[in-house]
């Protein structure tokens, strides 16, 4: 099992190492125009490139060239008469703000963040920090450098990434540096940031805390946390999640006798590492989890696993991915019967999918399923469903509703003690209200 998760993390170690920092010269080059060549080329630049003080402040004198250009070309362009002015308005040029214009009409100023996973930035001294789905943008003119980082050509993942000023309208995307202009397709556009990303900037993450008390004849206490932690750059995905659950039922019995009954006490917690190869078919390198519920009669459950996985959707409202793999599972038991070895092994086959739906601005819907299949001692066939239901009640806090159904085919009969011999039910539900935030 050790050996097993060594090796799946030293190829993925060793992949990562081989392919960081490539930059692929893709179709935006395959042109006999040199000067588009040249174009490209004065913006190209690394992922993990450094952004020197003498970088930044050459960055701003060409920004400032750029914005004066401009501005002579502006004064010396006479508007037509026969268009309405409205139609024609666009805010002066600056250099001192970032200018958003909404599909609506609207315009903003203030100051561009980043755009990542379909979703734009953009923070205004009125208006504070506010997020925009992408298709919702018709305009952005920022007035300095931005790094954009492209699919590659026929949707390969090993993206190209240019930097110069940036403005978009409609369809397409322009970058501009000091003699040279390019063109760009918006639909190849996978994220945009202002400068050098700061490894903060990749993560984000959730926690929801749910608790449910009574007191009285019966006292009872129920809680359940959940943790979410996310790291994503344009090439690989790290995701690890977090679910405890707690549940105890305390009462006094016809002598006057205090008892507790612990009703239940589980705990999982499991992680995977995506590395894209397109830009939706991706190898999962590694996933472990580690699972314990003592009424599944199941003492500790640790895996790991590797395998690939195809994003079927992933637009602005809806990412559907789908996943398939081989692995390998130790199981020790809480409890064995007479004879019995406290602990199996297994290898298994394993499939998922996750769907993560928009359904209003403020609701989002979240299903995610993954089984397995193994042998006999290790349940034969396990599953592992989570439903939840997403409200925005006021900035990064959430209520959540979810719905948690686990499943055992062959789970392992429990010694009681006297004789008395108990097999678990093969399924566990829970429905779970809680509040949660979002980071």
């Amino acid at each position: 099992m050790k050996v097993l998760a060594i090796i799946f993390l030293s190829t993925s170690l060793a992949f990562a190492a081989a392919t960081n920092g490539v930059v692929v010269v893709d179709s935006l080059t395959q042109t006999n125009n040199a000067e588009v060549v040249e174009a490209v080329e004065s913006m190209v630049v690394e992922e993990d490139e450094v952004l020197t003080k003498e970088t930044q402040t050459a960055e701003a004198v060409e920004v400032a060239e750029i914005v004066r250009k401009a501005e002579v070309k502006k004064s010396k362009e006479e508007s037509p008469v026969d268009i309405d002015p409205w139609e024609a308005f666009a805010p002066p040029i600056d250099s001192e703000f970032d200018w958003l214009q909404l599909t609506s009409g609207e315009w903003l100023k203030g100051n561009f963040k980043v755009m990542y996973d379909f979703t734009l930035e953009f923070d205004s001294d009125e208006m504070g920090l506010q997020k925009f789905d992408f298709d919702d943008v018709q305009q952005l003119r920022t007035r300095a450098m931005k790094s954009i980082f492209l699919e590659g050509e026929g949707g390969g993942r090993d993206a190209s990434i240019l930097r110069g000023m940036l403005v978009i309208k409609g369809d397409q995307i322009k970058l501009l540096r000091s003699e040279h202009e390019v063109s760009i397709p918006r639909e190849r556009v996978i994220s945009i940031a202002s400068g050098q990303q700061h490894e903060l900037d990749y993560w984000s993450g959730m926690a929801s805390v749910g608790v449910n008390a009574r007191g009285g004849n019966t006292e009872t206490l129920d809680v359940t946390i959940m943790a979410n932690l996310k790291r994503r750059t344009v090439r690989t995905r790290f995701n690890a999640d977090y679910l405890a659950n707690y549940s105890m039922v305390k009462q006094v019995d016809s002598a006057g006798v205090v008892q507790q009954v612990d009703t239940a006490d589980n705990q999982r917690l499991s992680g995977y590492y995506d590395w894209f190869l397109t830009s939706r078919f991706y190898w999962k390198t590694l996933e472990v989890e580690y699972y314990r519920d003592p009424f599944f009669n199941i003492g500790g459950q640790y895996s790991a696993s590797s395998g690939v996985g195809y994003d079927l959707m992933h637009t602005p409202r809806t990412e559907w991915t789908i996943n398939t793999g081989l692995g390998y599972q130790e199981l020790r038991f809480e409890s064995v019967l007479p004879g019995e070895s406290s602990s199996s092994e297994s290898p298994f086959f394993t499939s998922g999918t996750r769907l993560d739906y928009e359904l209003t601005r403020d609701i989002d819907f979240i299903f995610d399923y993954s089984m397995r299949l193994l042998n006999e001692d290790n349940g034969h066939y396990t599953h592992h469903m989570l439903g939840t239901i997403s409200v925005n009640l006021i900035g990064d806090l959430d209520l959540d509703v979810s719905i948690i159904w686990d499943h055992i085919e062959s789970p392992m009969p429990i010694d009681n003690g006297g004789g008395v011999i108990i097999t678990p039910e093969q399924d566990d539900y829970q429905l779970i209200v809680s509040l949660a935030y979002d980071f």
